[in-house]
């Protein structure tokens, strides 16, 4: 196979300028032909019905999963058929039992949630409701003008709901005196799931 010449000047010139009519070497040529091809699968891959997702649909699904993600570990609350499915649960009863000690909820509530200065939570009556939705409510955004304090500024809203599970699961375990009932204020709610 003969060898081209190299370096050979074209006939025109433009401004004093001459150029080289070489061959482009053969790497360039071969990445030149692979994007050409990359161009190809792309284009059959989002463009011509392949799998790929582009646009308003893969937005729309990139925020479903982040919901999901959120719902996990977001501030907010939970539903209470999520709650409910999640109440007896090993693990988060194991967080919100410690939740109760570290966050100084056992100062009120005493050791075993019998009362102390707070409301009595082993017993069949309620202040703002036994769901758990509701349990949750109270710890998050607090009660009686600061004297249960708000959480949600403190904790997430996976502890408030691990420090709820446990609340309930101190109830279940069932009653003990401590704290007399306020008629008044307390209804009769007991939890029955």
């Amino acid at each position: 196979m003969a060898e081209e010449p190299k370096d050979q000047l074209r006939e025109h010139h433009f401004d004093g300028i001459q150029e080289y009519d070489n061959n482009l070497p053969r790497w360039w040529l071969m990445l030149f032909y692979l994007t050409i091809a990359w161009s190809a699968l792309y284009v059959g891959f989002y463009h011509l019905g392949g799998p790929g997702v582009l646009g308003g649909k893969r937005w729309d699904g990139e925020m479903k999963e982040l919901a999901e993600v959120r719902a996990k570990h977001a501030t907010g609350p939970l539903s209470e058929e999520q709650l409910r499915g999640l109440s007896k649960s090993a693990e988060r009863i194991a967080k919100g039992k410690a939740l109760f000690v570290t966050n100084n909820c056992a100062t009120c509530h005493g050791a075993e949630g019998t009362g102390v200065i707070g409301p009595n939570l082993r017993d069949r009556h309620w202040m703002y409701g036994s769901n758990l939705s509701d349990i949750v409510d109270v710890i998050a955004n607090g009660r009686a003008n600061g004297t249960m304090p708000a959480s949600k500024n403190s904790l997430s809203g996976d502890d408030i709901a691990n420090l709820a599970i446990y609340v309930v699961d101190l109830n279940r375990q069932g009653e003990k005196p401590g704290k007399p009932i306020d008629p008044a204020r307390e209804k009769d709610a007991p939890i029955t799931y």
